[in-house]
């Protein structure tokens, strides 16, 4: 009612500007943003993506009719892979040169598009953005997904952002608790949103050409890891606990469903076919590399494990859970909250090896410990992180936003 009330008072739809520095894969932020993009009404918001490089995140956006424009930064800030933190004094210096003018050239953008708010989905893209926000008086909504780790950056991007919501509580709380104590009045909770629809579609869907062409094995019992190849994903740690497996169960198989999104992850590829080639599991691990179809695979799976060190609130994870699939994932983030051991999953320290071994080999040795914790996990999905909720929530204070500015 009171989002009606601020819309009833706004002639024109809200002008919503999507900061996105990540626009190179389909992984699970680009996932996050096209649902949004696609259940924002667009009688109340006009939404408009940028970027600082193209990309297939973009092409993708473009089809569903958002506008869509790249705005290249000066000199190095398109590195990643954390090559910006790790230069030395003076590429550091060089670094805030050019985001300072970053941020002048998106004034211009910014005043051009007659943007009311601003949505940065990380503290990066807050930091790309927030300083010309503040310049235009426009608000700048920050959305944390992911672990903060840098005092300086994290402190600069807490001022410049209006409003700041972390997926859980646990997030929150996990650091800098005096500048989130300092910061509380704008601070708040929004969980992650599924779309049901997308795993209704997915369950009925043939799959046999699917399999055939992943040659995956229903004699096999079939665990999946969903996440892009780089070391804090930890991969590496999974085909270790399968080398402990795979004498007392050799009918299992471990697909590892992603590939390195930036020329900077590449060689952890090669790391991890060494590690396949030392324990001789070539016939126990597939890698799929990126695939459109990704959920799909995943349906197709046994068990899905997702061991990283550091994580926000990683989508895979739920997805898998609105699918049905035990799920053995390290207690970071916001799976702190979700998944609650041995009831609807399983939840080890980072970096156990010891620990996934263990669970795996439970889920192989009973299978019907396996439907009961997928069975559990769905009925969480479905009763705490839908799209819909999400989508009105975030309606509701980009209203009340803009109104404020207007």
């Amino acid at each position: 009612m009171r989002n009606e009330l601020i819309q009833s008072q706004i002639d024109t739809p809200i002008r919503v500007l999507f900061f996105e520095p990540y626009p190179m894969g389909l992984g699970g932020n680009f996932l996050t943003q096209r649902l949004i993009l696609a259940r924002l009404d667009r009688r109340q918001f006009t939404p408009i993506v940028v970027s600082p490089v193209d990309g297939i995140a973009l092409e993708e956006f473009r089809k569903m009719g958002v506008e869509c424009t790249v705005i290249p930064p000066p000199g190095n800030l398109n590195r990643y892979g954390g090559a910006l933190l790790r230069a030395g004094i003076l590429g550091k210096i060089k670094a805030t040169v050019e985001l300072l003018q970053y941020n002048l050239k998106l004034v211009r953008f910014l005043r051009k598009k007659q943007v009311d708010v601003v949505y940065a989905n990380c503290v990066r893209a807050e930091m790309s953005i927030g300083l010309a926000a503040r310049l235009v008086r426009v608000p700048s909504f920050l959305y944390i997904k992911g672990e903060l780790g840098n005092p300086v950056i994290d402190w600069l991007s807490f001022m410049l952002a209006t409003k700041i919501f972390f997926q859980c509580e646990q997030n929150r709380d996990d650091k800098y608790h005096n500048l989130v104590h300092f910061c509380q009045n704008k601070i708040g909770i929004l969980n992650p949103g599924m779309d049901p629809a997308v795993f209704k579609g997915i369950k009925q869907e043939d799959k046999t050409t699917l399999s055939q062409e992943l040659d995956i094995d229903l004699v096999y019992t079939n665990a999946v890891v969903p996440s892009q190849l780089y070391p804090p994903k930890g991969q590496h740690l999974v085909l270790e606990a399968l080398s402990q497996l795979v004498n007392d169960f050799p009918k299992v198989r471990l697909y590892l469903l992603g590939g390195h999104v930036i020329d900077e992850y590449q060689s952890y590829k090669l790391e991890l076919e060494q590690i396949i080639e030392k324990y001789g599991l070539q016939k126990n691990v597939r890698f799929t590399g990126w695939r459109r179809d990704a959920l799909d695979i995943v349906a197709l799976m046994d068990i899905v494990i997702h061991p990283s060190f550091s994580e926000g609130f990683p989508r895979a994870v739920l997805e898998a859970m609105a699918l049905g699939k035990p799920v053995i994932a390290s207690k970071v983030g916001g799976l702190r909250e979700a998944i609650q051991d041995g009831r609807n999953g399983y939840l080890f320290d980072p970096g156990d090896v010891k620990a996934i071994t263990r669970c795996w080999r439970e889920l192989l040795e009973r299978p019907e410990l396996r439907m009961c914790l997928g069975k559990e996990a769905k009925r969480t999905v479905y009763a705490k992180y839908l799209i819909d909720d999400k989508v009105t929530r975030l309606a509701e204070i980009w209203s009340e936003m803009a109104y404020r500015k207007g």
